[in-house]
C-alpha cells in the first residue's frame, strides 16, 4: 500500500470533495469510455489520469442541464437551459453510477437526480429545498429527517434496479422503473446481484420509494451494497457510530453489529470487488484515518492522522481507493478489484468450476519469479550492503532507463554480472526490486526516505512519486524540519517535494515553533534554507479564513 498523493482542489481557499463517480460515456462499454468526476463546489469536474497509474488533475467543470421535459411555472422548457444545482457547502453529492440504468445519480439538497451522459440533470425523487418524510412516487415522495437540519450522506446501487438512500436513522429504497426509466443505452443490464423482492410495478420513467423496516439509534453517514462476494448474501453495510450489515431479501431480518471502534466514528465506507470492507474515522475535529474491515469486523489501520475531514470514499478505474470530503482528494494506491458494478469494469468471465485455481496474472508470476531466486534464471546479481539481489537483465532494463543506460549499453557494466549499489539501503532496495518486478511496493513509513531515494537515483519517477507521498501523509510539526533539511540536502529531483514541504512550514509555523522548538534551530545547519523561508514569511499574504 502507498499514500500514492493529493490532488488539490480547484481553489486555495475552499477545498471541498462531495464524492468521486465514473460513469460510462456514449457509445462506450463496461471497461471502456470510461470518465471520473470530482464533485466539486464549483461543479462536477473530469478527474483526468483516473485509468492509468500517473499523476491524477482536475479539468474544468462540465455544463450541466436542466432536463427540458421539467416544467417552469407549469410550462414546459424550450430548450436546453443551463441547471442552478442548490447553493451552500453541499451542492452536488454523493454520487454513484448504476448500470442497471446505464446513468449516475447523486443528490442536491433534498432531491435525488439522475446525471445523464449528455449531462442532463432531473430530479427523479424527492425535492430540492423540501424537506419530509413521504414514501411514494418519484416527485410526492420527500427526503430529510427533521431530526437532522442538513443533508444525508449515503447512495448505493445494487446493480439490480434498485438505489438505497441514508436518511437520517432510515435507509429509503429507491425502486427504478422495470422498464428501464433512465436514457436508452445499448449496454447490458447487470442481473441477479442478489436484489430483494420487487415492489409494485410502476410507470415507465417514474421511481418508487419506501422506507426499510428498521432505524438505527444513529445517523447513517454511510452505506455501501454487498452483493454477496463477502457474506454470501446480499446485504447492505451501514456506518455511523459503528458498523452493520443487513441482510436484504427478509423482511424480517434486522442489523447486526460488523465492527466499531473505540476512539471514532464511522464516516464513509465502500467495498471493493473482492468484498473486502473499507471505511473512515474520524478523531476530533479534522484527523482522519482510513481502515480495512475483516470478515470477522476487526480493523486494521491503512493510512493514520491524515489532516483532513474525510466524508466519502470511491474506487477510481486505476484500482486506486481516493477519500476526499474538507480538503483534497487524498489518493491510496491499493490495487483493488474493482466492484462487477463500477463502470469501468469490464464484464466477469464466466464462473469457473469448483477446485479450478485462479487465473494467473502477470504481476503474480513476476512476484514469483523474483521470490524463488537464485533459481538459475537469472543473470546479474546486485549488492547492496551486505545484501545480494538475484534479478533478470531485460526485465531490469525494460523498467528503468537508469539500468537500461547501465546494463544495455555499451558501458562497462553492460556485461558485468555483478553490480553493486554503494550508500543504498538493502532494505529500501528490496521495495524498489519488488516494484520494478509487480508495479506494487508495500513502502512503509521507515523505508519511504530511502525509496524516495532510491528511485529518484534509478530514474524511478512514479515510485519516487509513491514514496514521498509516504513521507508527506506523516508531516506534522516535530517532523518538518528534520524533512525540510533531508530534502535540501538531496538533488534537484526533490525540488517539488522541497516546495511543497516549505509551503507546509510558513502554514504552519507557529505550530512547528510551539511544539519542536529544539528542532526548528537545526534549521541553522543550512542557513541558505533558513533565510529562504524567512523572506517567504515575510512575504506571505494574510491567510484568508477557511470555509467549514
Amino acid at each position: 500500500m502507498f499514500l500514492s498523493g493529493e490532488v488539490p482542489g480547484p481553489s486555495p481557499y475552499w477545498e471541498l470533495f462531495n464524492g468521486v463517480v465514473t460513469r460510462i460515456l456514449p457509445g462506450g462499454r463496461p471497461g471502456e469510455a470510461t470518465q471520473t468526476l470530482a464533485f466539486s463546489p464549483d461543479g462536477l469536474r473530469p478527474l483526468i489520469g483516473a485509468h492509468a497509474l500517473g499523476s491524477l488533475e482536475l479539468g474544468p467543470p462540465l455544463q450541466l442541464y436542466a432536463d427540458p421535459a421539467a416544467r417552469d411555472n407549469g410550462e414546459p422548457a424550450a430548450a436546453r437551459r443551463p441547471y442552478a444545482p442548490v447553493e451552500g457547502p453541499w451542492g452536488l453529492t454523493d454520487p454513484v453510477w448504476d448500470p442497471y440504468s446505464s446513468a449516475a445519480y447523486m443528490r442536491n439538497g433534498r432531491a435525488l437526480l439522475r446525471l445523464s451522459s449528455d449531462d442532463t440533470v432531473t430530479v427523479v425523487a424527492g425535492h430540492v429545498e423540501e424537506r419530509g418524510h413521504t414514501d411514494g412516487p418519484g416527485r410526492t415522495a420527500r427526503f430529510g429527517s427533521a431530526r437532522f437540519g442538513y443533508p444525508e450522506r449515503g447512495v448505493v446501487t445494487d446493480g439490480a434496479g434498485s438505489l438505497y438512500v441514508a436518511d437520517g436513522c432510515c435507509i429509503r429504497r429507491v425502486q427504478l422503473p422495470c422498464a428501464g426509466g433512465g436514457e436508452p443505452s445499448s449496454q447490458p443490464r447487470t442481473v441477479g446481484m442478489g436484489g430483494p423482492a420487487a415492489v409494485p410495478t410502476t410507470v415507465e420513467g417514474d421511481v418508487v420509494v419506501f422506507t426499510l423496516p428498521f432505524r438505527t439509534p444513529d445517523r447513517i453517514v454511510g452505506l455501501a451494497f454487498d452483493g454477496g462476494s463477502s457474506s454470501g448474501s446480499s446485504s447492505l453495510i451501514f456506518a455511523g457510530c459503528s458498523a452493520y450489515r443487513l441482510p436484504l431479501g427478509d423482511p424480517t431480518a434486522g442489523p447486526s453489529l460488523l465492527a466499531e471502534s473505540e476512539d471514532a466514528d464511522f464516516k464513509a465506507i465502500v467495498l471493493d470487488g473482492a468484498g473486502t470492507i473499507y471505511t473512515v474515522t474520524m478523531e476530533g475535529f479534522a484527523t482522519s484515518a482510513v481502515w480495512r474491515v475483516a470478515a470477522d469486523g476487526s480493523m486494521s489501520s491503512i493510512v493514520e492522522d491524515l489532516d483532513a475531514r474525510l466524508y466519502h470514499l470511491a474506487i477510481l478505474p486505476n484500482g486506486h481507493l481516493v477519500a476526499c470530503g474538507d480538503g483534497p482528494l487524498w489518493v491510496l494506491g491499493l490495487g483493488l478489484q474493482l466492484p462487477a458494478w463500477h463502470a469501468a469494469a469490464a464484464p466477469l468471465p464466466p464462473a469457473a468450476p469448483a477446485g479450478t485455481p485462479p487465473p494467473r496474472t502477470l504481476p503474480a508470476d513476476l512476484r514469483a519469479l523474483l521470490d524463488r531466486q537464485p533459481d538459475g534464471t537469472a543473470d546479474v546479481t546486485i549488492v547492496v550492503g551486505d545484501r545480494t539481489f538475484h534479478a533478470h537483465r531485460g526485465l531490469l532494463c525494460a523498467r528503468s532507463d537508469y539500468f537500461q543506460q547501465l546494463l544495455g549499453g555499451e558501458f562497462v557494466e553492460g556485461s558485468a554480472q555483478q553490480l553493486a549499489l554503494p550508500e543504498a539501503d538493502a532494505d529500501a532496495f528490496e521495495v524498489v526490486l519488488c516494484w520494478l518486478y509487480t508495479d506494487a511496493a508495500d513502502i512503509s513509513t521507515a523505508l519511504a526516505a530511502g525509496v524516495a531515494e532510491l528511485a529518484d537515483r534509478l530514474l524511478l519517477q512514479e515510485l519516487f512519486q509513491q514514496a514521498t507521498a509516504v513521507v508527506e501523509a506523516k508531516l506534522s510539526p516535530a517532523t518538518v524540519v528534520g524533512l525540510l533539511l533531508w530534502a535540501e540536502a538531496r538533488g534537484p529531483g526533490f525540488s517539488r517535494l522541497l516546495s511543497r514541504l516549505k509551503a507546509w512550514y510558513l502554514d504552519n509555523r507557529e505550530a512547528v515553533l510551539q511544539e519542536a522548538e529544539e528542532e526548528v534551530k537545526r534549521l541553522a545547519e543550512c542557513p541558505g534554507l533558513m533565510v529562504e523561508l524567512m523572506r517567504g514569511l515575510s512575504l506571505q499574504p494574510a491567510k484568508r479564513p477557511h470555509a467549514s
